[in-house]
């Protein structure tokens, strides 16, 4: 994330399971596409120990929108295509 000292830094999603950190990985390259930057706190541990959460943070003036992207996709029936390149 950027080096600014004013960022504030909110969950937006909690992922669990053995496949969290891997979920996990999924919604931060969504966001990186969209331009959002996002970090999961406590990863290393998350990835030794599967039993623990791993949390997704973005800046809080991201969060809505991030949000938004997330359920989109990890909430839907269906997840959409990825684009084919040109």
């Amino acid at each position: 994330m950027s080096g600014n000292q004013d960022i504030r830094l909110v969950p937006v999603r909690t992922f669990s399971g053995g496949s969290a950190v891997m979920d996990a990985d999924l919604a931060r390259n969504l966001l990186e596409a969209e331009g959002i930057e996002s970090m999961v706190p406590g990863e290393v541990a998350a990835e030794t120990i599967p039993v623990l959460d791993a949390q997704l943070m973005v800046r809080e003036e991201d969060a809505a929108r991030a949000a938004e992207i997330l359920a989109a996709y990890f909430d839907s029936a269906e997840p959409e295509p990825a684009e084919e390149p040109s």
